[in-house]
């Protein structure tokens, strides 16, 4: 795990700039830096050694004659694999890194290498022979992977704001990802916030060469599509036995390192179940959890008992001691390069921080949710089906019915404002209901209306294969759009992009085994009643941990990972936050109606609720306006205060560490 940037083309860079890049991605690689430059070309590097320690794993890494060259983030679990076949071909290594394989496998197979790859990746690739270069990111988007293109160059980078350093960037704040991010909260690729900087979808690969007058030419390809092959007949008990094999093997498959190796232990199944898989291959595991300062938030008592079950090393975290100052919440902020209020990332952070204390490798339980439909709207989807059809007279029924559930995913508490988003929906309409934070009526209102963007119901619209009337009924239809709403715009734009731009901070790698490929594969083949059961999700992952784990954990509803930031945070930030917004400075008026938003503001600074928006949504809104405000005021590159003796020495020659 380690980050990289460079570019293909004329830059107007200095070692300055190579120094600052470097040091804008040392968290990620703090164990050695390294630059690679030619004339028309640039590869930057920071490891954190994790597989082959030695020499010979050092990157920026070559062919055996330099022809080709590779800078690698991320795990590639089936490179032993990959080389006892390229060495069969005749291909000569010199270490065991999974970066190796690389190079070997652009030689034997160009740009067809990706598809071939099992893990979790970013990946650029030089061809010096030909004057191109190929960028990729992993069909997941575990990984990330931003660039920036133009007639003179391409650039990129693992981190937003490593890439923001390098001159000739267009910084301009992107009107249509703040659009997007005021109802997701996210900003979902291949948009960031910046106009001149994109980010590359899972699954594709960006093709550049520099052509004989200089300029640099692109195109974009996909090396992986989701197609899922649903499998209607399938019996529960086979579908459980083929996903507890799959499990086994994709856990198997990502505990090799050469470093210490630990699991995020939530208490939750996933986490669970991917912790008692360890435990049963490496006999001594080392396990973490975190204690949240509300008990309404606190699982401990459920990752306590697996820990006892497995008999695991287990070590809790008390997030309760101490109040999270201004200072921590907007550092964190700032750190994400982009504006980006998932609240839960800050208990990734604090988790992060203390596990590498004791290990640099960990193993989480991201992905079964999405596979395996663990999330409570899926349990939801056959009364929202009805709710399309309901005729007038049995709305206000049906309304005093929902307001004594739970929340619908991110809908706000109120049931009539619920039923209003489905009452002649159509899919796309309640699949984007269901996955926005602001309902698509208030996030209209909320916009600026001066300003040309695209609707956000364009990003809901079915991308994957969707079955016929003939082939699937309408609930299994509408629980399709949900899975790939699920898989391909909030997993990578979301929940992997926080678990990343958390852990790496501190420079802790983070694998997620139930994104193996072939689990993944099986799980989203799964048809609607294998996913949920009498109202409970993930019901083939929940018999699969009725083999392993306590019962008491098995039967529990799902809780997500997340921190209560209305008690955690101090008197102090929302004296400061309030101010920030409010204030005759605030540029988030120009995106946002004052009217709309500034109540949120009040009713969170002052602990007070709001008539339509639950806790979590109040304080969601509150770390969504901060992140957006802070970005809007200062969208300009600058390097971390970290020392740059390291990335300097590189630069001007001295040995590196």
């Amino acid at each position: 795990m380690c980050g990289l940037a460079g570019w293909l083309g004329h830059v107007d860079a200095d070692a300055g700039t190579t120094a600052s890049v470097l040091e804008a991605l040392a968290h990620r690689g703090p164990d050695a830096q390294d630059a690679k430059q030619w004339p028309d070309c640039t590869l930057l590097f920071a490891r954190l050694r994790i597989i082959d320690l030695s020499a010979t794993g050092e990157q920026p890494m070559s062919n055996e004659d330099g022809s080709v060259w590779t800078v690698f983030n991320g795990e590639i679990y089936n490179h032993r694999e990959l080389q006892q076949e390229l060495e069969s071909k005749g291909h000569r290594f010199r270490g065991r890194s999974d970066t190796e394989v690389i190079p070997h496998l652009y030689e034997e197979y160009g740009d067809e290498m990706f598809s071939r790859l099992r893990g979790m990746f970013g990946i650029a690739v030089l061809d010096r022979a030909r004057n191109r270069m190929l960028l990729a990111r992993d069909r997941f988007g575990i990984k990330p992977l931003f660039y920036s293109a133009n007639e003179r160059f391409v650039a990129f980078a693992s981190e937003l704001n490593a890439l923001r350093l390098i001159p000739g960037i267009d910084l301009t704040p992107n009107a249509q990802a703040i659009a997007d991010y005021a109802s997701l909260f996210y900003i979902p690729a291949p948009d960031t916030f910046f106009t001149g900087i994109s980010a590359l979808c899972p699954g594709e690969a960006l093709v550049c060469s520099r052509e004989s007058d200089g300029r640099v030419t692109r195109r974009l390809t996909r090396f992986h599509s989701f197609s899922p092959q649903r499998q209607p007949s399938i019996d529960l008990g086979s579908a459980i036995d083929k996903a507890d094999e799959l499990l086994e093997a994709g856990v198997t498959r990502q505990l090799e390192s050469d470093v210490p190796l630990g699991s995020l232990l939530s208490g939750g199944i996933d986490s669970s179940l991917v912790s008692a898989f360890a435990m049963r291959k490496l006999t001594d595991l080392n396990t973490f959890s975190v204690r949240m300062p509300d008990p309404d938030f606190d699982e401990t008592w459920a990752a306590e008992a697996v820990a006892r079950h497995i008999g695991s090393r287990h070590e809790t975290l008390d997030l309760g001691g101490r109040k999270a100052s201004w200072d921590d919440i907007t550092c964190a902020l700032r750190h994400a390069g982009q504006p980006f209020a998932d609240s839960s990332m800050f208990a990734v952070d604090a988790v992060s921080e203390a596990m590498r204390r004791r290990v640099t490798v960990a193993l989480s339980g991201d992905g079964g949710d999405e596979g395996f439909g663990g999330y409570d709207l899926y349990g939801r989807l056959p009364a929202l089906k009805r709710l399309q059809r309901m005729p007038d007279p049995l709305w206000s029924l049906a309304a005093s019915l929902f307001s004594r559930t739970a929340d619908v995913s991110q809908l706000t508490s109120s049931a009539n404002a619920r039923i209003r988003d489905f009452r002649g929906a159509d899919d796309v309409a309640i699949v984007q209901a269901l996955f926005s934070w602001i309902r698509p009526h208030d996030h209209e209102r909320l916009l600026v209306q001066n300003r040309a963007v695209d609707p956000t119901r364009r990003l809901f619209e079915p991308q994957w294969p969707l079955e016929s009337k003939s082939q699937a009924s309408a609930l299994e239809r509408l629980s399709a759009l949900a899975v790939e709403a699920n898989v391909r715009l909030q997993l990578p734009n979301d929940f992997l992009f926080k678990v990343d731009i958390a852990s790496m901070r501190h420079s802790l790698e983070v694998r997620v085994p139930l994104l193996d490929e072939d689990l993944m594969d099986a799980g989203l083949s799964l048809p609607h009643r294998l996913r949920v059961h009498r109202g409970k999700g993930k019901r083939v992952l929940r018999a699969i941990a009725s083999r392993y784990l306590p019962e008491p954990v098995v039967e529990r509803r799902k809780q997500g990972f997340a921190l209560p930031v209305d008690v955690w945070v101090s008197s102090d930030f929302k004296r400061n936050l309030r101010a920030f917004l409010l204030d005759s400075n605030s540029l988030i008026g120009e995106h946002l109606t004052r009217t709309i938003y500034e109540p949120w503001v009040q009713a969170f600074c002052d602990g007070e609720d709001h008539r339509d928006i639950s806790r979590l949504g109040l304080y969601q809104r509150a770390i969504m306006l901060l992140a957006l405000e802070l970005w809007l005021r200062d969208p300009s590159p600058r390097s971390s205060p970290r020392s740059r003796a390291v990335a300097t020495a590189l630069v001007d020659g001295s040995p590196r560490p």
